[in-house]
């Protein structure tokens, strides 16, 4: 039996907060409601009003914005869409023409083509997938390696280098891992 993927709700108002966990529930999801911000490992997805996750690092959990009024066919759908192109836990994610299992650290591609990773280059690819669009340079830094912004260096540019040769048909020409203005993206 597959688990229910695990949302947080963040909602001050109580009366919102219980009828959107009622809602999300009957959806069949695993709902931990708050009106506060807990720890917030294990969870697939946060909703919550963006005032309440201004300059909160997210860890690379997806988030969704809650508007007033919340309109729930629309807010469903883009809770399904942000789920789906993120795998629940221990679940390979296809990377182009790649199965990245990220416990085993492995990339199994056609053929039955293996490709090892770091343990640092396995936590860039979950990060920029948990993420499902472009993660900043200073983010990678702070998650992967714990540095701050203050810190000078170039592990990040490098380990992108090695994974790109690693994963890519032609690592000059980028196609799964991009380089975009402020960060990376992966497309999966």
């Amino acid at each position: 039996m597959i688990s229910p993927r695990h949302l947080l709700l963040i909602e001050t108002e109580p009366a919102a907060r219980q009828t959107l966990a009622e809602v999300l529930e009957g959806a069949g999801y695993a709902v931990t409601a708050s009106e506060t911000l807990p720890d917030l490992t294990g969870f697939d997805l946060i909703l919550a009003d963006s005032a309440l996750l201004n300059g909160v690092n997210s860890g690379g959990i997806p988030t969704v914005a809650l508007s007033k009024p919340v309109r729930l066919g629309p807010l469903l759908a883009r809770v399904e869409d942000m789920l789906a192109r993120r795998p629940a836990a221990g679940q390979p994610t296809t990377i182009g023409p790649w199965r990245f299992l990220a416990a085993s650290r492995l990339l199994e591609g056609e053929g039955g083509r293996k490709v090892r990773l770091t343990d640092k280059e396995t936590a860039i690819l979950e990060h920029l997938i948990k993420a499902g669009g472009v993660v900043t340079r200073e983010t990678l830094l702070a998650d992967v390696w714990g540095y701050s912004a203050a810190i000078t260096t170039h592990t990040l540019e490098t380990h992108i280098y090695r994974l790109r040769r690693k994963m890519e048909p032609d690592p000059a020409n980028a196609a799964l891992l991009i380089t975009e203005p402020g960060g990376y993206r992966l497309v999966v």
